[in-house]
């Protein structure tokens, strides 16, 4: 079988390209073209190695992991162990997806292939198959893989916690919010927003009136529900910017402590939101990042 090499690294470059093309998109990461082209090229060479003898080493498994690696390293530059290993395995994934749909269609086209050094080679691929093979692959993507990636990516922030205040405890879900900054301007303390519905249980009739009355810009009501309730000292007014006002206040108490997983914390500010903080009821605070650390 004769094969031309500038053909076969032409075609293993261009497909290398779209693979990565496609982990990028799925992935949200921003990738030069010049390294994924760099990339692209170091895995296309890589392929023509198997014409020249002595290098049947190289096709062991180990070292086309090493190689998937180095393509990673190379395309994306990861600078955390866990991003490194979502790009990889979105890589294999693709890859997977991408050689699928081509041997799918050279199996209805009959095209013909044939095992050179134990590496399985199609010969004579028609552009039109590289095409229809690429554009499979970008419609199982569009279609399949980012909308599933961006689901597990959010599930994945949310939170189950609890936030206790004398005798009573609530329980909540919560989106890990990187926008949000908030602490109290007092203590520094991190600021968890928290639907009003979420923490009703825990309020005295007094601070329930302010929410269920719309009085959360009323000064003298908010200071005579939390006289009422005994909770003058919880009380905290956090300034915000974000959920619909440019400037605003959010009216919020010092509770004696929340769980968030395995971590017991003392030292957090629960403000009060009176309107559902998720459409379709996912979640109901928003957790500053700083909780997790």
């Amino acid at each position: 079988m004769d094969i031309y090499a500038d053909i076969l690294l032409l075609e293993n470059i261009v497909m290398n390209y779209l693979i990565l093309w496609l982990t990028s998109i799925t992935l949200k990461v921003h990738a030069g073209r010049i390294k994924m082209l760099a990339a692209s090229v170091v895995g296309a060479l890589y392929a023509l190695l198997i014409f020249f003898p002595g290098y049947n080493f190289l096709y062991t498994t180990v070292m086309k992991v090493l190689l998937s690696l180095l393509i990673i390293v190379i395309a994306f530059t990861p600078i955390r162990f866990r991003e490194f290993l979502k790009q990889l395995s979105v890589f294999y994934l693709i890859s997977f997806i991408l050689g699928g749909a081509v041997f799918g269609l050279f199996y209805f086209t009959n095209t013909g292939t044939v095992t050179e050094g134990g590496v399985f080679l199609i010969k004579g691929i028609p552009l039109s198959v590289l095409a229809g093979a690429g554009l499979v692959t970008i419609i199982i993507i569009r279609l399949c893989l980012v909308p599933l990636y961006g689901y597990l990516e959010k599930r994945s922030l949310y939170r189950s916690f609890a936030i206790n205040v004398g005798d009573k405890w609530v329980e909540a879900v919560g989106l890990l919010d990187t926008g949000n900054e908030l602490f109290d301007p007092i203590t520094n303390y991190p600021v968890i927003v928290v639907q009003y519905s979420a923490v009703k249980e825990l309020l005295h009739e007094g601070i329930r009136e302010i929410f269920e009355q719309n009085l959360e810009d009323d000064l003298e009501n908010i200071y005579e529900g939390f006289k009422q309730a005994n909770w003058v000292s919880r009380l905290r007014l956090i300034p915000f910017s974000s959920l619909g006002k440019e400037k605003g206040m959010l009216l919020g108490f010092k509770a004696d402590g929340v769980i968030i997983g395995s971590r017991c914390l003392d030292k957090v500010i629960i403000a009060i939101y009176s309107k559902p903080l998720s459409e379709n009821g996912e979640y109901a605070a928003l957790l500053n990042p700083e909780l997790i650390k």
